[in-house]
């Protein structure tokens, strides 16, 4: 389970560098995309015997969910701070 954890913190790293929305969409795709690392390790699931199996993909589905948790919290900080920075340009003067 060392390479679950290795890549978790590999993950979430990339996460935390990304510095905008085109650059964590890219980590998204490379963890849980179709070719993703995840996924990557997801598929071989089937090779492993069956408590061996439900033990990794229990791992890997809290995996999952972890590094979908934090592309959507890093994601949700993008859009508040591209809202904020709209809102600061587009002040209206109602006195006007």
């Amino acid at each position: 389970m060392d390479d679950l954890e290795t890549l978790k913190a590999e993950l979430m790293a990339a996460v935390s560098d990304a510095t905008t929305l085109d650059a964590l969409e890219a980590v998204r795709i490379a963890a849980l995309g179709r070719k993703g690392r995840i996924t990557d390790q997801m598929k071989t699931l089937g090779t492993l015997a069956a408590d061996e199996r439900k033990a990794r993909g229990a791992a890997l589905n809290v995996l999952k969910d972890e590094v979908a948790a934090a592309l959507d919290a890093r994601k949700a900080t993008f859009e508040s701070a591209r809202l904020e920075s709209r809102l600061a340009s587009e002040r209206v003067d109602v006195t006007l």
